[in-house]
C-alpha cells in the first residue's frame, strides 16, 4: 500500500505500517484503540523509507482558524459543481469478508459502509 490512514492506534498501527510499500505513507488520524503507549518502530520508517505524519483536526483547526472558512467555501463550490458525488454502497456486517475481497480486487468505485440492519 502507498498510504494507510490509521484512526485506530495500538497494534493495528504496526500492522498497517508493516503493509506499506518502500516509500509509503502511515497518516496517523486518531487512537480509538486507546493504547497511549503504542510506539512506532522507526527503524521501520528508515528500512523502508516509509514516513509517518499526524494529524489531528481538534488540535489544528483551533490553531488555524483563518483556514476553516475557505476550506469550507472550496468544499461547498465542489459540491455545488456536482464534483463532490461519492457512490457508497452499505452492506451488512456479515457481509465484511465479500466487502474485503471487493476492495482486494479494486471493484470499489467510492465507499463501502457495513452497518447493522442492512
Amino acid at each position: 500500500m502507498r498510504v494507510v490512514v490509521d484512526p485506530v492506534g495500538g497494534d493495528l498501527r504496526t500492522r498497517s505500517l508493516a503493509l506499506l510499500k518502500p516509500g509509503g505513507r502511515l497518516i496517523v488520524a486518531g487512537n480509538a484503540g486507546g493504547d497511549w503507549t503504542h510506539q512506532v518502530d522507526t527503524n521501520q520508517l528508515w528500512l523502508t523509507g516509509a514516513t509517518v505524519a499526524g494529524f489531528n483536526a481538534g488540535a489544528y483547526l483551533p490553531a488555524h482558524p483563518q483556514v476553516v472558512r475557505p476550506a469550507l467555501e472550496a468544499a461547498l463550490e465542489t459540491v455545488a459543481e456536482g464534483l463532490g458525488e461519492m457512490v457508497i454502497d452499505v452492506l451488512p456486517f456479515s457481509a465484511a469478508v465479500t466487502a474485503h475481497e471487493r476492495m482486494e480486487r479494486r471493484e470499489v468505485a467510492g465507499r463501502i459502509i457495513l452497518a447493522s440492519g442492512a
